[in-house]
């Protein structure tokens, strides 16, 4: 038969094997903060659930005023790990997290001075924070993520619509902030049916939990073989990916894309004087650079050893030479500090455009390699363009160079 005490042992044998799992993938994923935060969540609620088996036992303090402090802060551990997993960045403001330490701090006081029925003190953040989690989930922009973001918003409501059905239980036939009003709950067939429902949401958080870990992994081993592992930025296929979207977008939609091509001066000098490592820093501190110098939208590759590729959806040419100006200068004024020395660099940069129907990304960029080869033969450390659809080899007359004061700002 049903009881209290059954349940409570299967609750708290499984939280354990939750958050043993749980841990587990922590330790060997830290750069996991989401799922980080997941862990904490586990953790703090099987503290919760261990201390409310004390109640009678222990002091009240602890088995139930400890109990609810730790499932606040369990789901906002929720609450952070679906910020990370989707926004993939910390609160911006300190205005929740202060009305949260406010909130505890007024049930903690509350609750020592003997004030009866405060459970609603303990179940509104809760709530609050199911509602801002819901919020966050639904800014989700990956479609990878879109089913799992379905079922974590799923098990948030199905979670809010318990607490809903349990709080006018708590407030109007129990006061569970005493041993002698708790005990009669125990026994209650519709408080242990509710208390076995919450018991099954705790099993599809966990779900929910190690689905996002799975997609996060799958993020991370995409991004590994897109992205550079010298640099950061993304790579050669990663780069032909994107061009070849950006190139029918643009024709499709008849936009403007402008394509940079970008090579470091004499680097190979670099390697030669100070070593490889050095010239490891430089690439990374170049791309770098780069990288803040651009728009959100805008990519950026490395497509060879000291070369890079910048597509730019939507700008002209005009625009393009104020941004391969911009980021020129910005190299040249970088100072970049090495373990053998300060290396100071220079990029020469060449431009092209797509030119309308029938301009495929392979044309697009061997018109901007033509246009960097005019840049290096007019010295380097300047920006050329190459506009021709019958490019040549060789520099023409018409090759067009910006060098910094030409360009009008």
């Amino acid at each position: 038969m049903l009881n209290y005490h059954t349940l409570f042992i299967c609750d708290v044998v499984t939280g354990s094997v939750y958050a043993g799992a749980m841990t587990l993938l922590a330790l060997q994923h830290p750069q996991l903060r989401s799922h980080r935060w997941f862990t904490a969540a586990v953790l703090f609620g099987l503290l919760r659930n261990a201390l409310l088996g004390t109640i009678g036992t222990l002091p009240l303090v602890l088995s139930i005023l400890l109990s609810s402090l730790c499932n606040i802060t369990s789901f906002f551990c929720i609450h952070m790990g679906f910020r990370w997993a989707i926004v993939r960045r910390p609160l911006q403001s300190r205005f929740w997290p202060t009305v949260l330490a406010v909130e505890m701090l007024t049930y903690l006081t509350l609750f020592l001075s003997g004030f009866s029925h405060i459970f609603v003190f303990n179940i509104t953040p809760i709530f609050v924070l199911c509602v801002l989690s819901i919020q966050v989930l639904r800014r989700n922009q990956d479609p990878d993520r879109r089913t799992v973001v379905r079922a974590g918003i799923t098990v948030l409501v199905a979670h809010l619509i318990l607490i809903s059905i349990r709080t006018p239980m708590v407030l109007f036939r129990y006061d569970v902030n005493t041993t002698d009003h708790f005990r009669p709950a125990q026994e209650d067939p519709f408080w242990l049916a509710t208390l076995g429902a919450m018991m099954c949401v705790s099993a599809c958080f966990f779900v929910v939990y190690l689905w996002f870990f799975e997609r996060e992994m799958n993020r991370a081993l995409r991004l590994q073989v897109r992205t550079d592992a010298r640099t950061g930025v993304l790579n050669v296929r990663a780069m032909e990916d994107e061009a070849e979207r950006e190139v029918l977008r643009a024709a499709r939609k008849r936009t403007t894309l402008s394509v940079l091509a970008i090579d470091i001066d004499l680097f190979k000098q670099i390697n030669d004087t100070y070593g490889h490592a050095a010239g490891d820093i430089a690439l990374k501190k170049v791309a770098e650079r780069m990288q803040s110098l651009i728009r959100g939208g805008d990519v950026l590759a490395r497509t060879g050893g000291e070369e890079f590729t910048i597509l730019l959806p939507e700008t002209s040419l005009t625009a393009a030479q104020e941004i391969a100006e911009r980021l020129r200068s910005s190299i040249a004024a970088l100072d970049i500090a090495t373990e053998a020395a300060a290396v100071h660099l220079t990029i020469s940069i060449g431009i092209t455009m797509h030119l309308g129907e029938g301009d495929a990304w392979p044309l697009m960029n061997r018109r901007a390699d033509v246009a960097l080869y005019r840049a290096k033969r007019a010295g380097r450390n300047c920006v050329a363009v190459c506009m021709e659809k019958n490019w040549a080899p060789t520099p023409l007359p018409g090759v067009v160079e910006l060098r910094t004061e030409e360009v009008r700002r």
